[in-house]
């Protein structure tokens, strides 16, 4: 099994490991990160339509840039953070707790970068 957290970047609760222990899910071990972070993403914003009962239970907001996913599997864990496009992999942790100043790379990616990086990958397979 995988375990993922999800961590608000302006969570008031202070920045713990741990996590909010209701923030918890599993997943079977097979699933790609990939998968589960497109999977997450549609299970922590309203109006996605496939919602999660724990989102829908804690009544919390919906995931936007910034915020975080943690996915532990049996090689150990690795820190996501959302952004506009997509998700910025192996965050560092000091960088989760804001001991550390924010990478800004990928931040700035427009619509159009992400289609011309695709274009191009595609072109090359």
């Amino acid at each position: 099994m995988k375990q993922v957290r999800i961590l608000y970047h302006d969570d008031p609760e202070p920045k713990r490991f741990s996590g909010r222990k209701d923030w918890i899910s599993y997943y079977n071990s097979y699933h790609a990160d990939p998968d589960i972070l497109s999977a997450v993403w549609e299970q922590w914003n309203a109006g996605s339509g496939n919602e999660c009962q724990q989102f829908l239970k804690l009544k919390v907001r919906s995931m936007m840039v910034g915020d975080y996913v943690h996915i532990l599997g049996p090689n150990g864990g690795v820190w996501h953070e959302c952004l506009p496009f997509g998700w910025r992999i192996n965050v560092p942790w000091e960088e989760v707790m804001g001991d550390k100043p924010k990478d800004k790379k990928g931040h700035e990616l427009t619509e159009q970068d992400v289609k011309d990086a695709l274009m191009k990958q595609l072109q090359n397979n």
